[in-house]
């Protein structure tokens, strides 16, 4: 397959026009070969072929807010209550997003809390209660973090619908969602991204096609291992 012939035509989204060439020169997307939290457990997995690593984009204020605005436009269609972060991730963006569009922010707590009063979800009131959020963080792989934070609204009472990333690995997580009865909305894919910095010049075709092949790879492993 030839990566030029597959390119698609180019109506760049949020993501693009604001973040995708920042990511790259900041480092937050980067290729090559490394490893995952799979491979704690899987040390033979396929390594993957690209890290993506969104939290330093927080460290930089003109880019943090077009992240913010990114999530915006994903929110813009949605219906809710409160915002609900996956700690920590996204939670800068999302302390951001709260402020900006006045909306009430809770955050579930995937260790739980062991003192005090044991809070499972930080920031929530007793009025929430059958209220509507919707859960933000910046990447999704499996979806295993964003299942577990679900399970932990849903027994405190939060309705919870649609999941929001802004890049989705396309490594099974959109699928666990939906099998679960959620609605994934992510600003860009892997491929796509892959297929946006072929077009402007910032990898190669030939870092592309090994890059989607490497990531065809991994998938395949996972799909073997669940």
């Amino acid at each position: 397959m030839n990566p030029k012939e597959t390119l698609p035509r180019f109506d760049p989204g949020p993501f693009e026009r604001l973040l995708a060439t920042p990511a790259y020169m900041l480092g937050a997307v980067k290729f090559g070969s490394f490893r995952l939290k799979l491979h704690e457990s899987f040390p033979d997995a396929p390594m993957s072929p690209f890290y993506v690593d969104l939290r330093i984009l927080r460290r930089l204020p003109l880019i943090k807010r077009a992240a913010v605005t990114v999530y915006e436009s994903l929110l813009k269609p949605l219906s809710f209550d409160l915002l609900s972060d996956v700690p920590t991730g996204a939670t800068p963006f999302v302390s951001s997003l709260s402020d900006r569009l006045e909306v009430g922010m809770i955050s579930p707590r995937l260790d739980p809390k062991s003192y005090g009063a044991k809070a499972p979800v930080d920031g929530l009131l007793k009025q929430d209660a059958g209220k509507t959020a919707v859960l933000i963080d910046d990447v999704i792989t499996t979806a295993d973090s964003k299942l577990k934070a679900l399970k932990i609204l849903a027994r405190s009472s939060i309705t919870v619908r649609d999941v929001v990333v802004l890049i989705d690995r396309e490594q099974g997580g959109k699928e666990s969602l939906e099998k679960a009865g959620f609605a994934l909305h992510s600003a860009i894919t892997v491929s796509r991204l892959l297929a946006f910095y072929q077009d402007q010049g910032i990898i190669t075709p030939e870092t592309r096609s090994h890059t989607l092949e490497k990531l065809h790879q991994l998938n395949r492993f996972m799909s073997q291992i669940v």
